[in-house]
This record gives structure tokens, C-alpha cells and sequence, in this order.
């Protein structure tokens, strides 16, 4: 069932056969739950194996309990921490290292010396930790909410 997923609500997109029996596995859990007799279960996937797009499967199935819950089903929801926020330390980590690297050559060479990297991590440090803090505490929150208001609404439309 998880080849449904990527319809989207598209009814003119083509189905294979990895959607074909995605559909018929389905119809079978349809049979197996007691909703469909076999004689019905018979035609309905000779229809989805006939089916060259979703909407020419979609009308055996949209009465079907199994097939309700898939199209209402949340989409997965990525958890951590986003790709931006690492790409962002990433980017931060390169002139740190840098500086730091050349500071411990001068410090190993020459002795003790002013700890000048500090002023080039400190800029970033700085501008760091309040986006990642924004993201974790102010942005990912209002997504949270805008998510399960959409859901909300596709619920009482439904």
C-alpha cells in the first residue's frame, strides 16, 4: 500500500503493476475483513487490473473502509533536525576548523599564543545556536500546528 501513497490525489496519474497489486491486495484485505463477497472482490479487480490510470480505479474502491483509511492516513512526518540547520553548522565548522588548525600549528611552534580563533567562532556560535534554537522552539511548533490544521480541515471536508 505504500505505492498509493505517492498519488496524492492525482486521478490522470498512470498506475503499473506495482500499483495494480498494491490495489488488489486491498480488495483482498476487503474480502478477508467480510465487506466485499467474492463474486464482487472478482470483478472489482478485474476493473484495477484493467486500470491505466487512478481514476479508473479509484471507483472500486472509494466505498471500501481499507481504502478510506489509507487516503486519511497522515503523511509521514520527517523527525530531527533538518537538513538546513546541518548544512548550517557544516558551513560554520569549515572556517572554525580552519582557524583553530592554524592556531594549534602556532601555539605547538611557537608557544603560547592569544586564542584569536575565538573571534572567528564566536560570530557563528552566536548566530548558531539562537536559529537552531528557533527552529527547535518557534518554527517547528507553528509547522506542528499549520500540519494538523490542514489535516483538521481535510477531515471536515471529508
Amino acid at each position: 500500500m505504500s505505492s498509493l501513497e505517492r498519488f496524492g490525489g492525482d486521478r490522470e496519474m498512470r498506475i503499473g503493476n506495482a500499483e495494480r497489486d498494491a490495489l488488489a491486495d486491498l480488495l483482498r484485505t476487503s474480502v478477508d475483513q467480510g465487506y466485499l463477497e467474492l463474486d464482487e472482490y472478482e470483478k472489482r479487480v478485474d476493473v484495477v487490473m484493467a486500470a491505466k490510470t487512478v481514476g479508473d480505479a479509484l471507483p472500486v474502491l472509494v466505498d471500501l473502509p481499507a481504502y478510506r483509511t489509507i487516503v486519511e492516513t497522515e503523511p509521514p512526518v520527517k523527525r530531527g533536525v533538518p537538513d538546513w540547520i546541518k548544512w548550517m553548522w557544516f558551513g560554520f565548522s569549515i572556517p572554525i576548523t580552519i582557524c583553530l588548525s592554524i592556531w594549534l600549528v602556532i601555539f605547538f611552534f611557537a608557544g603560547h599564543t592569544y586564542p584569536w580563533p575565538i573571534w572567528v567562532a564566536a560570530p557563528f556560535i552566536g548566530v548558531g545556536i539562537p536559529m537552531t534554537l528557533a527552529e527547535r522552539f518557534i518554527m517547528r511548533p507553528a509547522e506542528e500546528r499549520k500540519r494538523r490544521e490542514q489535516l483538521r480541515r481535510k477531515r471536515m471536508e471529508g
